[in-house]
């Protein structure tokens, strides 16, 4: 089962290499990417198609849940939004919008309560600025 990842993301020196670095080491097989360079040039919009791979025996055979990744992702320091659209998801009627600048405090909250999982198909935004 695939999902799509939407993220935006500073444009700076590895950036594109540290995102898809941090989605494959994390347990997920990369499908396909899309990254566009904004209007202004100073971020990318970034489309990752994924799917959660099963581990290699011995491992438990499970995969890692996909609802995990917008919390990983939303670590790196280049990135400024996180969402994702599991299978079957409709496109977003209108963008996000943008949030002010958070304290530290607010960061770990917004982290936190994307940490807890919703069911497959349901949207998660992370908003790290």
């Amino acid at each position: 089962m695939s999902y799509t990842l939407h993220v935006r993301l500073k444009k700076a020196e590895g950036a594109l290499v540290r995102l898809l670095g941090q989605i494959g080491r994390r347990g997920y097989d990369v499908l396909g990417v899309r990254a566009e360079l904004s209007a202004d040039k100073k971020a990318f919009d970034v489309v990752v198609d994924f799917e959660p791979f099963m581990p290699v025996p011995p491992a438990v055979q499970q995969a890692r849940p996909a609802e995990v990744l917008p919390a990983l992702v939303a670590k790196l320091i280049e990135v400024e939004r996180v969402e994702l659209r599991g299978p079957g998801s409709p496109a977003p009627a209108t963008k996000a919008p943008a949030a002010a600048p958070k304290s530290k405090a607010a960061s770990a909250s917004a982290e936190a309560t994307a940490d807890k999982a919703g069911k497959a198909g349901d949207m998660h935004f992370v908003d790290n600025e």
